[in-house]
């Protein structure tokens, strides 16, 4: 049975038993307040709390559970914390939502997320197939499988649904046009990674009358933030109301957004965490209200469509970065002092993404900092392994990187505020 907390109840544990979330809500009354009082979390400050030595996140000690790696570089890993209880509720809430997807009984589905390294999504889908009540067969095949045993698993046991990231399917796409090899899939869930046109054609075209939809919407930081049932278009998903709530706010003002089709950052709480609260938390992609309903006399969104990243931070392929994740590699080249910003631009071309980061520089440094940039492609690589991994297997484009003066940082043309990620995929 899951456990829910009413949001009153989750704030009270919260500033009772979080030094972090104590000062944030200092000025809160626990007894009388309303969502739109508490400050959404500033993602930095959220993560230099949540320290493995000095942690002043945590409501309590890690007794129990599990710890999950949720990005960052090699020197400042992040950790998402769950008790036994929390993450048997998580599992359990986002296998209720694989009831409502496109899974039939007797279905026989392989798992090609990714496993090991404290990394979540393989063994996470694996416990939600388990308790959705959609009876299924499961392969627990993990995304480093190489093709051709794939392909045997497949033949062997006529399984008929693909799981995993786009970026695999489109590997593993190429590897049986080359083989010249035709398998029955009927459908494939997708996660963890937009799935562009692009992607979408070429699966189609090498399965033909596959059924392609999402897996559901989840992080391994924030929680279950969305699933998806039979009438949910291409990017669409529903929010758990019943164990969350989802906000979408204007990125320049902060101000709720309640309309629908206009597009905002998505906001999370999550009613079903105490160890590590999660409590008005940017997650980190844009998107925009498809329908909405009232909710205790609010006006609440329940489907929203994605739309990108915001400017907390980027995804590429199948890896995920946050803006400190740069600073950290920064702070490890010598001449940092001379670099003034920086800038992330996200495309999407021959079925893969690419990053470029750009970097700005003071105009005097410009040069010095041109011929530093072996050295910054070097620190970059070294500090972000999950990202060159994910260039070498060729699941995305290796890094550009460029030096630039600080005007040719792109800027919102209405706020005239810096726009940290741009992102340019459809």
């Amino acid at each position: 049975m899951k456990k829910v907390y009413t949001l009153k109840e989750i704030v009270g544990f919260a500033m009772a038993n979080s030094s972090f979330y104590g000062e944030l809500y200092k000025n809160i009354d626990p007894e009388n307040f309303q969502l739109k009082d508490l400050p959404v979390i500033e993602q930095e400050k959220f993560w230099m709390a949540n320290n493995i030595s000095e942690n002043s996140l945590l409501t309590g000690a890690i007794s129990d559970g599990i710890v999950l790696k949720s990005g960052g570089t090699t020197g400042h890993p992040k950790f998402s914390i769950f008790t036994k209880t929390e993450w048997e509720n998580f599992t359990q809430i986002f296998g209720m939502g694989l009831d409502q997807s496109n899974l039939s009984p007797g279905d026989r589905v392989v798992n090609l997320f990714y496993s090991g390294e404290l990394y979540a999504s393989f063994i996470f889908i694996m416990k939600s197939l388990e308790h959705a009540r959609t009876k299924v067969v499961h392969f627990p095949v993990a995304g480093k499988c190489p093709p051709e045993q794939l392909i045997r698993i497949i033949q062997d046991f006529n399984v008929n649904v693909l799981a995993g990231v786009p970026t695999f399917f489109m590997n593993f796409v190429a590897a049986l046009k080359k083989k010249d090899v035709n398998l029955n899939i009927e459908k494939i869930l997708y996660g963890g990674e937009e799935l562009y046109r692009d992607q979408r054609e070429r699966l189609i075209d090498c399965f033909p009358g596959v059924k392609i939809s999402s897996i559901g919407y989840a992080s391994v930081d924030g929680g279950h933030l969305g699933y998806v049932d039979k009438s949910c278009g291409p990017g669409e998903h529903c929010v758990f109301s019943d164990s969350s709530i989802m906000e979408l706010v204007d990125e320049n003002t902060g101000e709720s957004i309640t309309e629908l089709n206009v597009p905002g950052r998505l906001i999370f709480t999550n009613l079903a965490r105490k160890l590590m609260p999660i409590i008005r938390y940017p997650v980190g992609d844009k998107a925009q209200w498809v329908s909405t309903e009232v909710v205790n006399g609010e006006l609440r969104g329940t489907r929203f469509l994605l739309g990108g990243r915001s400017e907390e931070g980027a995804r590429i392929g199948p890896v995920t970065m946050n803006r400190d994740d740069f600073l950290d590699v920064l702070s490890l080249y010598e001449r940092r002092k001379y670099i003034s910003n920086f800038q992330l631009i996200i495309e999407h071309y021959d079925g893969k993404d690419e990053l470029t980061w750009r970097i700005a520089v003071f105009d005097r440094y410009i040069q010095q900092v041109n011929a530093d940039l072996t050295d910054i492609m070097e620190i970059f690589y070294g500090q972000r392994k999950m990202f060159k991994e994910a260039m070498e297997e060729g699941f995305i484009h290796p890094i550009k990187i460029e030096i630039v003066l600080h005007n040719d940082l792109v800027q919102n043309r209405r706020t005239g505020k810096l726009r940290s990620v741009i992102d340019r995929r459809e």
